[in-house]
């Protein structure tokens, strides 16, 4: 492939990525935002400790999802940000 077709196709993966983790914030309903980072190095080293025992079979987006299995376990929901949810009409 060309190498500005595949900076290109780079470049298209990142924006992507980005805006999709962009649409979505985490939230608890009893927790505060600042528990939520304790709770993710918890799940993080929950997960990576039982990766360790058999690392060939797992790769990044597995570790990703089980960490937000994880994260839904503890309760954490995640809702649309503003900038994306529908505007609702006012009354008039």
């Amino acid at each position: 492939m060309n190498r500005k077709m595949v900076g290109f196709m780079f470049l298209l993966w990142v924006a992507s990525l980005v805006s999709v983790s962009c649409t979505h914030k985490p939230y608890h309903p009893t927790k505060s935002d600042r528990e939520w980072t304790i709770d993710h190095e918890a799940c993080e080293v929950w997960v990576r400790e039982g990766i360790r025992d058999e690392p060939d079979t797992y790769d990044t987006f597995d570790e990703m999802r089980l960490i937000r299995k994880c994260m839904k376990d503890k309760g954490w929901q995640w809702e649309r940000t503003e900038w994306f949810k529908p505007r609702k009409e006012q009354a008039q």
